[in-house]
């Protein structure tokens, strides 16, 4: 099922009720295991649902249901890691297993769609040379500072973003080349 913004024949507010029913719970549990409570998570939940809504309104993304929920998951996820970091909280967990899906979804089609992109990305993140795997594994699950970065690889902070910058567009376009290839954009 394709999502858009459609202001006529749907309801807005039982888009929204199924958007929170699907999301809202692993959220809660994602902020409660990494330092936060329940009403962190109620705003966080807010702020990614308005943000992924308005990406939706503006055409920024265009799928299904199913990717939709990923893309809401990712805002909420990156906002919770951005106030964990600007308040100075303990460090969150992360699981290095991609192929790891929280379980909340009810429909089978779902789950495995998710599993078989987190495969994918595994496979992507696989192709890439060893020293763009080491910067993006110690700046996205480990979580270092691009100086800490820079002094495990002997080179200048400005050179490790540009590294960084460039093995993410590197692997986004080998995830995007083979979700196309296996029929999904």
């Amino acid at each position: 099922m394709e999502i858009s913004f459609d202001r006529s024949g749907t309801n807005p507010d039982e888009l929204l009720h199924n958007v929170y029913a699907a999301n809202y719970p692993w959220l809660l549990q994602y902020v409660q295991q990494n330092s936060g409570n329940a009403a962190d998570a109620q705003d966080i939940f807010q702020e990614g649902v308005y943000a992924a809504w308005t990406n939706l309104r503006e055409g920024r993304f265009t799928g299904n249901s199913a990717q939709f929920n990923a893309y809401l998951r990712q805002i909420c996820k990156h906002k919770w890691l951005n106030q964990l970091k600007s308040t100075g909280r303990s460090r969150t967990s992360y699981q290095d297993d991609l192929t790891h899906v929280e379980q909340t979804a009810d429909d089978p089609q779902v789950i495995a769609e998710q599993l078989e992109q987190s495969r994918l990305l595994k496979d992507c993140f696989a192709q890439l040379g060893d020293k763009c795997k080491q910067v993006l594994g110690l700046f996205y699950y480990r979580r270092q500072s691009l100086a800490q970065i820079a002094a495990v690889t002997n080179n200048t902070e400005e050179s490790v973003k540009t590294i960084k910058y460039r093995c993410m567009m590197q692997l986004r376009k080998l995830y995007l080349e083979q979700n196309k290839a296996n029929g999904g954009l």
